[in-house]
């Protein structure tokens, strides 16, 4: 399982909506200083980034007085997320809630109850969090959105799993996996939605199935280098499960073709991506 970071979470979601911010200056000015933060972040320049989130989150502030005051407030929630100020965010998004938005800014609405989500996650407001992300799943249109409310959805659903009675895990891990099914028929191509289908089957003990979606997930490309790993390890331990539990018949078969998916990824063995050094 692998927890999105809050620079993933708004350089994704911003990404996709930033063209939808209103052009007033104090926003105009704010969008530009939150691009300009993000593209430092990527690049490791950590103080730079953190004085443009600030720049942000000042422009957006005087833009609240204005006519465009639920964007501003979630540009100055987006940026508090990434200054690690999660009170603040929570009180932002939730202002953001209070003033309204327009119908066309439905996009602004889903990346303010999604930061919202994520700050009462940080605050300990696991339940809050949960039914946020779920409502997004089920609701948004915003791939952008829905790609980081499921990891962060399915991450919560997990870790809850590993240490819930037998009868609270499967009920858990049933719904999780119909969630994603639903996520899948709306959007088979994602290849991040067959890495949480692998991750799912996987703590169910269908280690098969687990094996054919970790494949399915790494043809289709996921959305970092820390998913990718996770996934080829996720691979990597089906293999194994699957060679000591399959018949003789079935076993060579399988190692044969697995073997072939590791010739074309470029791995040193069938147990050895290229990243790994040993």
């Amino acid at each position: 399982m692998i927890r999105p970071t809050r620079r993933f979470l708004a350089g994704l979601v911003l990404s996709a909506a930033a063209l939808s911010f209103a052009c007033a200056s104090h926003l105009g000015a704010a969008k530009s200083a939150y691009a300009e933060a993000q593209e430092l972040s990527r690049s490791y320049q950590s103080e730079q980034a953190v004085a443009a989130y600030k720049k942000a989150l000042a422009a957006a502030g005087l833009e609240t007085r204005g006519g465009r005051a639920a964007q501003a407030y979630t540009l100055m929630g987006l940026s508090q997320v990434n200054l690690g100020r999660w009170s603040e965010a929570e009180a932002s998004f939730a202002r953001a809630f209070s003033l309204g938005f327009e119908p066309a800014e439905a996009w602004a609405a889903d990346v303010a109850l999604l930061g919202l989500a994520m700050s009462c996650r940080e605050l300990g407001l696991s339940e809050s969090a949960l039914r946020a992300y779920s409502h997004l799943l089920g609701k948004s249109t915003f791939k952008a959105v829905l790609v980081v409310a499921a990891q962060n959805y399915a991450d919560m659903v997990l870790a809850g799993s590993l240490t819930a009675p037998l009868n609270e895990k499967e009920r858990a891990l049933n719904g999780l996996a119909r969630t994603i099914e639903k996520l899948e028929s709306g959007d088979y191509a994602c290849g991040l939605y067959h890495y949480y289908d692998s991750q799912v089957e996987s703590h169910r003990g269908d280690w098969r199935r687990s094996y054919e979606e970790a494949v399915v997930a790494h043809e289709l490309g996921l959305l970092s280098e820390k998913i990718r790993r996770d996934n080829d390890n996720q691979i990597i331990f089906c293999f194994d499960r699957l060679r000591e539990v399959l018949p003789a018949v079935d076993r060579d078969a399988f190692v044969s073709s697995h073997e072939g998916w590791a010739k074309k990824w470029g791995w040193k063995d069938a147990r050895t991506p290229g990243w790994k050094t040993k």
